[in-house]
This record gives structure tokens, sequence and C-alpha cells, in this order.
């Protein structure tokens, strides 16, 4: 029961941490959306008079994600300390957490130069795809954690497809990734640099839009091949095409967004949705992944024959 307890509450503070990173993301987008990005033009100070400045909007706007940052970074410390506490020890708790606190930790350094740097948009760029791989590792930790892979840990191990849906599921999960590095630099090229005169990427907008619509349309098209592959699973898949379908749905508003802000003239409600978007559809193909490639074996309860008694 104690080691029920402490997966539980590992598994809340996992919940908690990764929705704080995706709470963060779409706060960041906030700052450069909102030209703040050097209303605190120091690191960890605002600035060089005050630790903390809320004197004009962009400075608050700037303080409020810093400080939103300090208070997330409380359950993520909790997280990487719960899975060392868990006892017995279950396999595959510890490398997550401690992946999540450290990727949290190393963007909050990128996210400080980036500053001292006056936003190069490199680092702007690195600050947003570490926040992913925060995510990613707060996904693991909260799948591992959950009821099934737990009891699974003790006793067997998770069921890996090495046939097409899992090389699907993983093909899929790169060119997500892919989009959202190529939207980066899209990004990055583009006129939201958080602040107006800062450095920008020297790329051509409209080649740089392309690459990106490319690695969408590509990846919705997998996303489609892998429905196929599935479509006449058996139960075990229910999971799977659970996860898919919301990818999906999320893939295509996501795409509906994006050809709508760039055909609009990127108007900032619609850039900011798209990184709200962007973050979700991550956390859905995370879910996706661990979904196909690590679905806990049933467990199978093993009747007891009580001996017969033989009278005298």
């Amino acid at each position: 029961m104690a080691a029920l307890r402490d997966v539980t509450r590992y598994r809340q503070l996992a919940i908690m941490t990764t929705a704080g990173v995706c709470l963060l993301t779409v706060a960041g987008g906030i700052v450069r959306l909102t030209g703040s990005g050097l209303g605190c033009d120091d690191w960890p100070n605002c600035n060089s008079q005050r630790f903390v400045d809320v004197s004009s909007g962009h400075t608050a706007i700037e303080q409020i994600n810093r400080l939103l940052s300090g208070v997330i970074g409380i359950p993520t410390l909790l997280l990487a300390i719960a899975a060392f506490r868990v006892r017995p020890r279950v396999s595959g708790l510890r490398w997550p957490a401690v992946g999540v606190l450290v990727s949290v930790l190393a963007n909050g350094v990128v996210g400080g130069i980036a500053v001292r740097t006056d936003l190069h948009p490199a680092l702007v760029q690195s600050h947003f795809l570490l926040a992913m791989v925060s995510i990613a590792f707060g996904m693991i930790a909260v799948h591992r954690s959950s009821p099934g892979a737990s009891q699974s840990s003790h006793s067997s191990p998770a069921t890996s497809w090495r046939g097409r849906p899992g090389q699907l599921a993983a093909a899929l999960t790169a060119l997500t990734a892919a989009a959202l590095v190529t939207g980066t630099i899209v990004t990055g090229t583009g006129p939201h640099a958080g602040e107006q005169d800062v450095r920008r990427f020297g790329f051509d907008i409209s080649n740089v839009a392309r690459m990106h619509s490319a690695t969408v349309l590509i990846a919705l098209a997998v996303a489609g091949l892998l429905a196929w592959t599935i479509r006449d699973g058996a139960d075990s898949t229910a999971g799977v095409r659970v996860a898919l379908s919301g990818w999906i749905f999320v893939g295509l508003l996501q795409a509906a967004v994006g050809y709508t802000q760039y055909f609009n003239g990127v108007p900032e409600l619609l850039v900011g949705i798209h990184i709200a978007l962007a973050t979700g559809l991550w956390v859905m193909t995370i879910r996706l992944l661990l979904a196909t490639v690590e679905t806990p074996i049933p467990q199978h309860k093993t009747k007891i024959v009580q001996p017969a008694v033989t009278r005298a």
C-alpha cells in the first residue's frame, strides 16, 4: 500500500509538472507576441535596478512569466525527489523525472542567455524546443506511473509493437518534431520576435513557411496511414485509436489555423492559438507513441487451487 501511495503521489506531481510546462510554453508565446521579451533586460534580475519590476506593461508581462517559471519549478523538483522515494523501487520512474528537472533547469539558463543576447532567434527557438523536451519527459513520467504500467513493471514487461503500427507511430513522432522545428524557424524569420528591433533569421519567409507546411502535410498523411493500418485492430489497440483520433483532430485544427494566420498577415491572436495548439499536438504525439509502443501486458490472476483434504 505504501508503494501504491508513493506512485500515486509521483503521478500527481508528473501531471502537475507537465501541465505547468505546457502553460509556461503558452505564456512564453504571450510574452513574445506582446513585444515584452525584453521587458526585463537582465537575468536573473529584471533589470539593473530591481530584481522584480512591474512598473510598465511589458515588464509586468515578462516578470509574471518569470515568476510562473519559478512556481512550476517546485513540482518539477518534488517529482525528481518522489522518483527516488518510491519503495519498493518501480522500474522506469526515475529517468523521466530527472529528465524533466534537467531540461527545465537548462531552459531557465537558455532563457537567461537569450535575454542577455537580445533575443537571438536561435536561442528563442531553443527555448521553445527545450520545453517540448520537458513535456515529452513529463508525459513519459505520467504514462509510467499509470495504474496499468506501474502494476506491469513489477511482474511483466511492456509489449513492444515492432510491426508497422509501431514504425508509423515513430515516424509520426519524428515528423511532428520536424514540424515543430520548422515552425520555430518560421517564427524566427517572421515579425513576432518578442521585441521590435531584435535580430531575425535571414530566410525568405515564404520558403520557410512552405517547408513547414510540407512537414505538417506529410505528418498528417502518415497519421492517416496509421489510422488505416489499425482500423480493424483488436481490443488491445483501442487506446491507440483514441490517441490517434485526438492527434488527427488537433493536427487538422492546427493546420487550418496555420494557413489562416499566414494568409491574414499572422495576427497575434491566431499566432497565440497556433502556439497553444502546437503544444497540445506535441502532448498528443507523445501520448500516441507511448500508447503504441508501451502497451502494458494485461495481468492475469492466477487461480489458487486448494489442496484436497483426505478424510480419515
